[in-house]
């Protein structure tokens, strides 16, 4: 029985789906946290000094806290895929390109899969990647991915757009035909399809797909946004420490813009900005804070600090309040669900612009559109919900499976093109 294979390589989250002739399109189940299956993997590899191979999604975090800290977390790779500075890095001594680090996690992942996955798939991609600011740029992306893929085994590889993927999965339950605007809320980019889709019609079909649109605004903005207010002042940031001669000099600002992302925050642990924090530490006018800085870098807190903005989002999609709550940096700060949309709403505001910007490009009003599909993880965020019904209207906002449409898309979308 043939099999077609869908890959979401996401920026945070990655899946595998797969496909037969006939029949609905099912998850692969990876080993998940504490051995528990699961249908999405953190997009992270750790390498540790005492082992040959690298662990890859939540084997690889759960050894990384096992370890803790040891060795060499990596994550966010498809954020530099379109980046022409980004060429390779030093890892316990080894040089490795970008291409062999996504190359070797797509080998965990192909492995962990349980299933044949051949050597043929249909991958997601981004209407535009992260960083990228013309076609050469999405270009070098998407040869960067062509060769990771073939490292990983798989030559015969296409390419679709994730929020086309999503329609496909959609449009799998559908009994008549629609016009959606497809809304995908990934880690690193918001990517936004129009696409007429049912019985009759396939995502590939001419005027089927009668627009798209992205931007580099995603979950990791907002998680920024929520660093910036919160937890950049707790750790020094607009303070002073007194110099070798006893002046009182503000604590460069640049530091604190490493915080925003977890894959920039890992760069810090370098020999020269060590001791520039050892210099901040020794003469600090308020030493709590940059106590508290010291200790992020020094200890590789990235990916706590991290995991507690994710939570407090997640507490502020279900509730008015929640807390920002990082003990491994004695930090406690309350948040409301009212200030996390006032810290996003320059976000919101480009995302709805691109909208608006979409139906012009497509002639379409938004009373046209039947439905909006919302997936991805940020497509929970009340305030981005918000802005689609307004917009749209609240009664045509659909979503489910945030994490897994576009896998289970790629598959369906893999019958129709290699079947």
């Amino acid at each position: 029985m043939d099999r077609f294979v869908g890959i979401d390589f996401g920026t945070t989250n990655s899946a595998v789906a797969l496909a037969t002739t006939d029949g609905a399109a099912w998850l692969a189940e990876l080993p998940g946290p504490g051995g528990e299956p699961a249908t999405t993997w953190r997009t992270v590899l750790h390498f540790d000094p005492t082992e040959r191979e690298a662990r890859a999604g939540a084997p690889a975090i759960e050894h990384y806290l096992e370890v803790e800290g040891e060795g060499r977390l990596v994550q966010s790779l498809k954020s530099y895929l379109a980046s022409p500075r980004f060429t390779s890095t030093v890892i316990l001594g080894r040089s490795w390109s970008l291409e062999s680090l996504i190359a070797e996690f797509l080998r965990r992942l192909r492995r962990a899969a349980g299933e044949d996955l051949g050597r043929r798939a249909v991958v997601g991609r981004p209407v535009r990647y992260w960083g990228a600011t013309d076609a050469d740029d999405d270009a070098r992306a998407v040869k960067r991915m062509r060769t990771a893929l073939a490292a990983a085994g798989f030559d015969e590889v296409v390419f679709e757009y994730e929020p086309a993927a999503a329609a496909a999965r959609y449009a799998d339950a559908l009994d008549h035909q629609e016009l959606i605007l497809v809304a995908d809320f990934g880690g690193g980019t918001s990517d936004f399809s129009l696409v007429r889709v049912g019985p009759g019609l396939e995502a590939g079909d001419p005027g089927t797909l009668l627009g798209t649109a992205g931007v580099g605004i995603g979950g990791d903005s907002f998680d920024a946004r929520v660093i910036d207010a919160r937890v950049a002042p707790a750790l020094g940031r607009g303070s002073s420490y007194r110099d070798e001669f006893g002046a009182p000099t503000p604590v460069p600002a640049w530091l604190y813009t490493r915080l925003r992302r977890w894959h920039h925050l890992s760069f810090l642990k370098a020999p020269d900005t060590m001791n520039l924090l050892e210099r901040l530490a020794h003469g600090a006018i308020e030493p709590e804070r940059i106590d508290r800085l010291v200790r992020l870098v020094r200890d590789d807190l990235g990916l706590p600090l991290h995991q507690a903005v994710e939570r407090v989002k997640l507490a502020l999609s279900a509730g008015d309040r929640g807390e920002l709550d990082v003990p491994e940096l004695d930090l406690k700060e309350p948040i409301t669900r009212s200030e996390l949309e006032t810290w996003i709403a320059g976000d919101l505001a480009i995302i709805d612009e691109l909208v608006a910007g979409l139906l012009t490009q497509a002639s379409i009003e938004a009373a046209d559109v039947d439905r909006v599909f919302a997936t991805g993880g940020s497509s929970l965020v009340p305030a981005v919900r918000g802005l689609l019904a307004a917009r749209f209207g609240g009664e045509k906002l659909v979503g489910g499976e945030e994490l897994t449409s576009v896998a289970r898309g790629l598959a369906l979308r893999a019958r129709q093109i290699l079947g």
